[in-house]
């Protein structure tokens, strides 16, 4: 979602949230997706027809407008999750400007309840598992779990958030009963890492990937680590990236086939890691 946060945002009160059906509206989307997210290739543009056929029908836009102007919105369908009816939101976005007032977190929590008035019982959408703002704001801010790993689920994305890396994604789902299940709280002592990095000289780091299947039946708490800083490691080369990548993806996968969740998200001034448990 947000990526920096402006000293100058606007106060969440002075941001109205609605949901859009006027066609004027919905082409003001366009114009946010491209600036939240740098994208430059229109075929990743919800086209207006399809944001006013899910408005109209079941599915859910929402707009948080500054005044008149669009400054951020949503876009959500209903879909189906594991046979469970779900709110799948495909993208939410604040334009830069705005971000830092709590827009986004307003906006999901409209998502959630216009949700539970319509009987679903969870909100799920993607993200990429390697962002840990992103990760720490899903698992930690709003309380969603993750259940699902998908690899290069978008296929190849020149934008300016896919840095030529397949676009893996990690699923999370939001309940949308009150009150949300408590955050597990586990020691260092008490997590068995399937990833993890120790500091080299010059900002680098070197991986350790667990061979070891059997962490994944005896460990109640597993930990995946991911870049704290990924500036830090793009300096280092492409294949820095490539790496990391690949081994969180092979530790979500085998988690998730493990029957583990990834429940919450630690980050520190050095480290960023996912906690996972099993059900």
């Amino acid at each position: 979602m947000q990526t920096r946060v402006p000293a100058t945002a606007r106060e969440p009160a002075a941001i109205t949230i609605r949901p859009i059906h006027n066609p004027a509206e919905l082409r003001a989307c366009q114009e946010v997706q491209r600036r939240t997210w740098g994208i430059t290739e229109d075929g990743y543009i919800i086209p207006v027809a399809t944001l006013a056929a899910a408005s109209a029908y079941g599915g859910l836009v929402l707009g948080a407008f500054d005044g008149n102007r669009l400054v951020g919105f949503s876009f959500a369908f209903r879909g189906v999750l594991d046979g469970a009816p779900i709110l799948y939101s495909q993208l939410t976005g604040v334009l830069p400007e705005a971000q830092g007032g709590g827009t986004g977190r307003r906006i999901k929590q409209w998502q959630r309840a216009w949700a539970r008035e319509q009987g679903l019982p969870l909100v799920a959408w993607a993200f990429d598992p390697l962002q840990a703002m992103n990760a720490h704001y899903n698992l930690v801010a709003l309380g969603a779990v993750a259940t699902h790993y998908h690899p290069d689920f978008y296929g190849p994305r020149e934008d300016a958030l896919n840095p030529g890396l397949p676009t893996d994604r990690l699923l999370c789902v939001w309940p949308t009963a009150d009150p949300l299940p408590p955050k597990p709280d586990p020691t260092d002592a008490e997590i068995t890492f399937a990833v993890h990095s120790w500091h080299l000289r010059g900002g680098g780091h070197s991986m350790s990937v667990s061979p070891d299947v059997g962490i994944w039946q005896s460990k109640r708490y597993i930990g995946i680590e991911i870049p704290h800083d990924m500036k830090r490691v793009r300096a280092h080369g492409p294949k820095a990236l490539e790496d990391w990548q690949a081994a969180v993806r092979l530790a979500f996968i085998e988690g998730f086939a493990a029957g583990y969740r990834a429940v919450t998200f630690r980050r520190g001034d050095e480290r960023a890691y996912y906690i996972l448990m099993k059900e």
